[in-house]
């Protein structure tokens, strides 16, 4: 324990000077050992803890109370880890934990969408997988890196970040590949990225790929690498950065509210109640590469005294409007604005504009829109 809290100590001083997370709410006791997180339907979240419990979700809001539980039938909670989703909605839990290095029975259980299950009980598929690499049961001390606490899902195959537990410590994550379909399949090797970790206390606790899948945290003790301008699965390849985050708690979840924001759990410990809270990427998130999602829409057409501009986007973007006649002069212009990720809507009122046809000009981003838009008397 003397050791373990040096290390602590010492991962404060190093990130004192490191990026701010803001406190979303308090996590009731029945997550006292929460290990998993991801995004769920109004704004919720679906949670579970490691194998302190049984096999079981938690649809959590906000602030903190628990609105749904969900059984899964057919599994058992070994060590649950991370969860992830597939675009259809599918839910795969990582039963991966292995801080011995000793087992043989790793597992992930693919699950329905939860957001569409009606009742309290899910069944579960099974994938199994194993690292060939592996040959003794614990290894030597030196060969110690077959935990696992970090799961993503990305095209079809199933991507996990292994905890560094060799000693002497090494200081890196390892990066495996296996089919995100049932069977016994062989987690292939992909890649490895130095973390600078000066023991496991700090190693990567949780994973997370952004909607737009441009975006890959990993988690830490007291940090968040992202990474970005990766082609395809080759996450370590593109650019790097480390957020320190200024705390040294037992962070366990993480997972993308949007481009822009993660949602950060921490486990109750002699560092704290388990919580959730919320960090902006907004920094270092490149916006370039994040595009509108729709067209926009400018309801009422005809309109009179004000009209209404409806779009979805992607990403948090900078938006200019203006109206121009059909001879291309601009006779109003409105301030530059910018725009949150989601569903928006923006009022302009048309105050003494004279009736006729007109073009609507909008800039979101580095995209322009064009609209015809009729003012009638």
């Amino acid at each position: 324990m003397r050791l373990l809290l040096s290390f602590l100590l010492l991962g404060m001083v190093w990130s004192a000077c490191g990026q701010n997370l803001r406190l979303v709410a308090n996590l009731p006791s029945v997550l006292n050992e929460n290990s998993g997180l991801i995004p769920a339907d109004q704004g919720r979240l679906w949670m579970h803890n490691d194998g302190g419990d049984s096999a079981k979700l938690y649809l959590a809001d906000t602030l903190g109370a628990i609105i749904r539980t969900v059984v899964v039938d057919q599994a058992q909670n070994m060590d649950w880890e991370d969860v992830t989703r597939d675009p259809q909605g599918r839910v795969y839990v990582g039963d991966i934990g292995n801080n011995n290095n000793t087992r043989q029975d790793l597992v992930i259980y693919r699950l329905p969408n939860l957001d569409t299950v009606q009742g309290r009980h899910v069944t579960a598929a099974t994938i199994r997988f194993y690292y060939p690499e592996q040959s003794s049961f614990p290894p030597a001390d030196q060969a110690r890196k077959y935990d696992a606490e970090a799961l993503i899902y990305y095209r079809d195959s199933l991507y996990i970040f292994t905890k560094d537990r060799t000693s002497p410590h090494q200081g890196y994550t390892w990066l495996y590949q296996i089919p995100a379909d049932t069977g016994y399949h062989a987690a292939r090797l992909l890649d490895s990225f130095a973390t600078g970790q000066l023991s496991w206390v700090f190693e990567v606790t949780a994973a997370s790929l952004s909607p737009n899948q441009q975006q890959l945290v990993l988690l830490g003790a007291n940090r968040v690498w992202l990474f970005q301008n990766f082609t395809g699965s080759d996450f370590f390849g593109g650019s790097q950065q480390t957020l320190n985050l200024g705390t040294v708690t037992q962070k366990e979840a993480i997972g993308f509210a949007d481009p822009y924001k993660v949602y950060i759990s921490n486990e109750n410990s002699f560092l704290g109640g388990p919580s959730l809270q919320e960090l902006s990427l907004s920094n270092w998130v490149q916006l370039e590469t994040l595009e509108v999602v729709t067209d926009p829409t400018v309801l009422p057409n005809p309109a009179r005294d004000w009209v209404e501009l409806r779009l979805s986007l992607a990403r948090r973007a900078r938006m200019k409007v203006g109206l121009y006649q059909l001879d291309g002069r601009c006779i109003q212009q409105w301030p530059a604005s910018t725009l949150q990720a989601g569903s928006q809507t923006c009022r302009f009122e048309l105050p003494d504009v004279p009736t006729g046809w007109y073009y609507w000009r909008v800039k979101v981003g580095r995209r322009w829109f064009v609209k015809r838009l009729q003012i009638k008397g």
